[in-house]
């Protein structure tokens, strides 16, 4: 458009009128008007209320999704986890192999304790402590167990080593005789021999 073509527009224009209405389908409304290209969009991005648009922009579209997602897969993963956690979703075949572990193991954990059980009852036996007392020095290790026994063996010796000492010391020891008087006679000796 040339200027003599502008101005014969502008004369025609009240000044209570837009100038953008004047200029609409001619040349100079082409000339004015910028495509958003991929540069224009980011020259765009620099400018700090641009920028705060998009990123206002971005929040609404990441919060929408999100609770999309929520809506949709939240709930399940949620049920899954409960149900792996307690158990109930495990094919029957999980739930018996997870059978049979536990009843192999516990079988196992029997046969090792009837093992130890043996092999210290012999050892309480040599130390002359009741067998039945085999519960209270068991352990899982062998040393412990030991330890315990050895331990126990050494108490009870030193309380009865002292115990007859002091009867001993005390002169309070009567041997035995018939109806417990303390003297031996003939007759109890021959008791004795028979």
């Amino acid at each position: 458009m040339k200027k003599s073509d502008a101005l014969k527009l502008l004369e025609k224009l009240k000044d209570e009128e837009d100038i953008n209405e004047l200029f609409k389908g001619t040349d100079v409304e082409a000339a004015f008007k910028v495509e958003p290209t991929l540069d224009v969009f980011k020259t765009k991005l620099t400018e700090k209320e641009f920028k705060s648009f998009m990123d206002s922009e971005k929040d609404t579209h990441a919060n929408k999704a999100l609770e999309t997602w929520k809506a949709n897969n939240l709930q399940t993963i949620i049920n899954d986890e409960v149900l792996k956690a307690t158990g109930k979703k495990k094919t029957p075949e999980q739930i018996k192999i997870e059978e049979l572990e536990k009843s192999f193991n516990e079988q196992k954990a029997k046969a090792e304790r009837a093992e130890k059980v043996a092999k210290y009852k012999d050892v309480l036996a040599e130390k002359k402590i009741p067998g039945e007392m085999i519960d209270y020095f068991l352990t899982d290790d062998d040393e412990t167990t030991n330890t315990r026994i050895d331990n126990f063996a050494t108490y009870v010796e030193g309380i009865v080593s002292s115990s007859v000492k002091e009867k001993i010391a005390n002169g309070s020891y009567t041997p035995p005789g018939e109806n417990g008087a303390g003297d031996l006679t003939v007759d109890d000796l021959a008791k004795m021999m028979m």
